[in-house]
């Protein structure tokens, strides 16, 4: 199956999202998983029952988010997330403001959470963890997970987490400092005053064309002296062009 660009038209009507963002070969690489798994033999098949059902509409937009994730994803980056780049940051702001772009089913943003908890367990921080996916969204503020997923958790960091009746549960603690939202990073108002903004493998999904004004948008969206971590796989290229100064490799300070 190849998506031609009039069809890709026709779903970012359908959808009111630009897919002409999306890589090519992730677009058909998403369109096609998600009618194997809902019957459809053709792409015009499926275009003409979004028409009339609002549902299917709504499958298809979550199945678009990008939900590869886990806990503490690479944790070397996260290791100097946690011994440099957040002390830095929480000797010059005290209360931060994070942002977690891009959270899919919450991993993220809690594990950022674990990290804010150990280092300053009586501090007074925030984090805004956005999504377009609302089932990954709806997930996250469960807050219940595999306890498998343990595996994932640093050493450090497993005391934060109890494993219930099979399920790995997020405690209140590290749940009240997150808040979801539903956010489209190519159309909607980024959050604002940030101190550090997490956007991990993600921007590898999209077009090389789309993604500088995003990075103008993070660039915005940071206070001065904030800091922007990218995941292992995304470099950030002419950084200055964006009003950045590369401190680690994934992380980059806003001058």
């Amino acid at each position: 199956m190849f998506v031609t660009e009039q069809q890709v038209q026709q779903l970012s009507q359908l959808l009111k999202l630009d897919l002409s963002a999306y890589h090519p070969q992730q677009l058909q690489r998403l369109v096609t998983a998600f009618m194997q798994r809902n019957g459809f033999a053709g792409l015009n098949d499926l275009i003409a029952a979004l028409y009339g059902d609002l549902g299917l509409r709504q499958r298809l937009l979550d199945s678009l988010g990008i939900n590869v994730t886990q806990f503490f994803r690479d944790p070397q980056m996260w290791e100097i997330l946690a011994k440099e780049v957040l002390p830095d940051l929480l000797a010059k702001f005290r209360a931060l403001r994070v942002w977690s772009a891009g959270c899919s089913i919450g991993k993220e943003p809690y594990s950022l959470a674990a990290v804010l908890q150990k280092l300053d367990p009586n501090g007074n921080h925030s984090i805004i963890a956005t999504d377009i996916d609302e089932t990954a969204l709806r997930h996250a503020q469960r807050a219940e997970y595999s306890a498998d997923d343990l595996n994932e958790i640093p050493l450090a960091y497993r005391s934060f987490f109890t494993v219930q009746n099979g399920s790995l549960a997020v405690p209140l603690a590290l749940k009240r400092m997150v808040r979801f939202q539903k956010l489209n990073l190519l159309s909607d108002p980024y959050p604002q005053g940030i101190h550090l903004l997490v956007c991990r493998n993600l921007l590898i999904y999209f077009r090389p064309e789309v993604k500088p004004p995003i990075f103008q948008g993070f660039s915005q969206a940071l206070v001065k002296g904030g800091v922007l971590f990218l995941g292992a796989s995304e470099v950030l290229l002419n950084p200055s062009a964006y009003g950045f100064a590369p401190l680690q490799f994934g992380f980059y300070r806003k001058l």
